[in-house]
């Protein structure tokens, strides 16, 4: 088994506003309608790339073809109870299969997203043997939760350490501690793999993250991937703060210039978001 933390500092999400901006997106997409197939904004203008092709719009059962190459399936849609909603994609031998929840609208609780991946290549096999066979071996399934009460919870509390907020990632268990707002595992049958995130209050009112990675082996193949593991511990300790302090720079960059907007202007954001095609998609904003 190979534990790791890290802890990076990032700009808050004051709650009111991420409030705010889950009902300005429900609502966009509420007062959307469809003619013949075709989705089309409150404005009359209309979405591209989006078709509605089984199903009645927004209700339960309806299917969207998104691209040609991916459908989404509304599961359930009410603003007092839940959204949730999949998605199926292919790209060539790849298939991929998500759902994403979220539990309450006007005062959002539980975010949670599923899903699988799997490749359908059957090269070097034989009939249907060879390729139940390496099944298992090309397919991978994940979860993600949060909840959401308790990260506000959690990020309005002062952190004890001061300075950047980060801590050198190690390689050995953490002490128990009170259960994480975000937890995500992803499963193969090699092994898995679980990520833990608990925010905190610096003084300058940035939140600091602290993010725990465990992986370890499964069933019979548990020694081998021990083994795996542990040779290549510091190449993975390498990637997992790497890829934590690129994902906190993105994150910085764009934050703090979204959380200022009011609604009004974050609303014709997602609509020119919505209208974007492949070509102007290529184009610069700022040229736009």
């Amino acid at each position: 088994m190979v534990h790791l933390k890290y802890t990076v500092a990032v700009e808050s999400v004051p709650r009111r506003w991420f409030e705010q901006a889950v009902v300005t997106l429900y609502d966009l997409v509420a007062e959307t309608r469809t003619e013949d197939g075709r989705l089309f904004l409150a404005d009359g203008r209309e979405v591209p790339d989006v078709r509605l092709v089984r199903g009645d719009h927004l209700r339960a059962g309806a299917v969207y073809e998104v691209d040609d190459d991916a459908h989404v399936r509304v599961e359930e849609w009410d603003r007092r109870s839940a959204v949730r909603v999949a998605q199926h994609v292919t790209d060539g031998a790849v298939t991929a299969e998500i759902e994403a929840l979220l539990k309450g609208v006007e005062r959002p609780r539980e975010a949670e997203l599923r899903g699988s991946l799997s490749s359908g290549g059957t090269s070097g096999t034989s009939g249907p043997t060879g390729t139940n066979r390496w099944a298992s071996l090309q397919r991978a399934t994940g979860t993600s939760h949060i909840r959401l009460d308790d990260w506000w919870d959690a990020a309005s509390e002062e952190w004890p350490t001061q300075g950047s907020g980060k801590e050198r990632a190690v390689s050995r268990p953490a002490s128990p501690s009170a259960p994480a707002p975000l937890e995500a595992r992803l499963d193969h049958r090699l092994g898995r793999v679980t990520v833990r995130a608990t925010p905190g209050q610096l003084p300058d009112g940035r939140w600091a993250i602290r993010v725990s990675l465990t992986a370890r082996g499964r069933s019979l193949l548990r020694p081998l991937t021990a083994v795996a593991l542990l040779v290549a511990a510091r190449a993975l300790r390498r990637h997992f703060t790497r890829t934590l302090d690129t994902m906190a720079a993105r994150w910085n960059d764009v934050v703090p210039g979204l959380v200022s907007q009011e609604m009004p202007h974050l609303r014709e954001r997602i609509l020119t978001t919505a209208l974007e095609t492949p070509e102007t998609k290529a184009v610069p904003r700022d040229a736009l």
